[in-house]
């Protein structure tokens, strides 16, 4: 299952060494294929995608924020938030399951635009809540609106980018998860500290609103049926007929890349085909005929037959556990002596851990782009999805220590800009490792980028639900340092899978690659 999407010639014009870059998946002529896209069309419909995506996060994690502001105002105790936090994961879990399956099945646009309006809605609702019940219904209701996130975008990924462009676009989409996920609180922190915590999310809901018009005029369905050439359209044609083809046009795509490479200064369109109409572009509903029950439980059978979907599955669920373990910690320490900090200044706290993701997103990222390059070249011109995985070891210690760091230093009591380093380490590494873990999937897999997600996506969330019930009497009974530290010494322990994966991963994409054409297939 050798890919060649970079193959480099000997020879450009002129007769200089060079290289060229040869595209992967391989496009139609159709203009209208998301891959053939102008460059701007793409930044249009990806930029409302980030957009999206930092908002969601902002909404999933600024409730740690007001903890200490909520407890005096609606009269709850820490593990009561705590549950309420957990019940957010369910949300998590059970949403992509549900949603993503009508994303396949339906277009991605609708899906989009439901979960911006639930989240929209449930935003405006926590504002005015006044009970524990009430806060139970909306952090369940955000997290089925914030699931579709975890998996849309990176079915979106594939549908718009080649592959030496994706792990740049992924590095986009953790920085945005990041901003969400330590910026915005940061602002949320202050305007509690000054407005109350209610207008915060008021704040949220406005902008909400923003930005599902803005999907409902500007944001294109990515969904693409193709063309097949030599077939007239006809009135009797049949559903099975049009099952056939499309397994026909499948089986074709997994096959594509390896036997017609084209490279990406001579692929050009075919204008006679004609342009889809603005109606066409912007439908609410893009529908085909395939039944959708298969998409509830591919998700499960995908992560459990392919072994780079469960590596990618188990990097991003501790990855998540991990931040979840110290953004909790946050809130309940930093209130405590010798910090005594406000709201805002817990959300000030998310500098470190921001900054590190940031860089983390371009060295897992673009910096991972380069590197397939770099390594396709030493390689024949062949590359292997495995290959973005070289350069992860550094991330992988810098993420154990920098939860040990994070851990030792706020038990001893020491200045914040220590625990702030040892956030940066983190975030660094999780910036990192999550870029590069899911844009192998994509490579890998991308006949299956739904499937895959979203059984990527139920088990990170499902590992995440019982975890805000541990983090207080875990950190009560051991300390903040000895659970920094076993969650340092885990973390060194999953991410070290890389290497069985470095080693093994050609060996184990070939052992399931007919496995992979019959899925794609159907």
């Amino acid at each position: 299952m050798s890919k060649k999407p970079d193959q480099y010639s000997d020879e450009q014009e002129g007769g200089n060494d060079g290289r060229q870059i040869m595209l992967n998946p391989v496009p139609s002529s159709d203009p209208n294929e998301p891959l053939n896209w102008s460059t701007a069309r793409k930044i249009c419909n990806f930029t409302l995608v980030l957009a999206v995506t930092a908002l969601i996060f902002t909404a999933l994690s600024i409730q740690a924020i007001f903890w200490q502001l909520m407890v005096v105002d609606l009269n709850v105790t820490y593990t009561q938030l705590n549950r309420a936090m957990s019940v957010n994961f369910v949300g998590l879990a059970v949403g992509c399951v549900f949603f993503i399956p009508l994303a396949k099945k339906f277009g991605r646009r609708p899906v989009y635009l439901v979960s911006t309006a639930l989240m929209l809605a449930t935003s405006f609702w926590t504002s005015r809540l006044q009970s524990l019940a009430e806060l139970y219904a909306t952090n369940l209701l955000q997290g089925l609106a914030g699931a579709t996130n975890e998996s849309i975008v990176q079915i979106t990924i594939s549908d718009l980018f080649f592959v030496h462009h994706r792990g740049g676009m992924n590095g986009l989409y953790m920085t945005m998860v990041m901003i969400g996920s330590f910026l915005t609180p940061m602002a949320a922190g202050t305007q509690a500290t000054n407005q109350g915590w209610r207008a915060s999310y008021q704040a949220l809901g406005i902008t909400n609103a923003v930005l599902f018009v803005l999907f409902l005029f500007f944001y294109e369905e990515t969904k693409y049926t193709p063309i097949i050439p030599g077939v007239d359209e006809s009135p009797e044609a049949t559903i099975d007929s049009i099952k056939a083809d499309h397994k026909r046009d499948i089986e074709c795509s997994t096959s594509r890349a390896e036997t017609s490479p084209i490279p990406a200064d001579h692929h050009e369109l075919d204008y006679r085909i004609p342009m889809r109409t603005w109606r066409q572009r912007f439908a609410l509903i893009t529908y085909t005929p395939e039944s959708i029950w298969p998409y509830f439980y591919r998700p499960f059978y995908v992560v459990a037959s392919f072994p780079a979907v469960l590596f990618c599955a188990l990097q991003y669920a501790f990855g998540v556990v991990w931040l979840t373990i110290l953004s909790s910690t946050l809130s309940l320490v930093f209130p405590l002596p010798p910090y005594l900090f406000t709201s805002e200044q817990i959300g000030f706290m998310s500098v470190g851990p921001f900054i590190g993701n940031l860089i983390g997103s371009v060295y897992g990222g673009f910096l991972g782009d380069w590197s397939i390059l770099f390594f396709s070249k030493r390689n024949k011109g062949y590359y292997e999805p495995e290959m973005r995985l070289y350069i992860l070891h550094l991330p992988a210690l810098a993420m154990a220590g920098g939860l040990i760091m994070f851990g030792a230093t706020i038990a001893r009591g020491m200045h914040w800009i220590y625990p702030s380093i040892g956030g940066a380490l983190f975030g660094f590494g999780l910036g990192s490792i999550s870029d590069a873990a899911l844009t192998l999937v994509i490579d890998s897999y991308r006949d299956i980028t739904g499937d895959a997600f979203t059984g990527v996506a139920f088990m990170r969330n499902a590992i995440s639900i019982g975890i805000p019930f541990a983090i207080s009497p875990w950190l009560a009974q051991s300390g903040a340092q000895n659970m920094f530290i076993a969650c340092g010494f885990i973390s060194l322990a999953i991410t070290l899978t890389i290497v069985p994966m470095v080693i093994w991963g050609k060996r184990m994409r070939g052992a399931t690659a007919e496995r992979y054409r019959v899925m794609a297939g159907k």
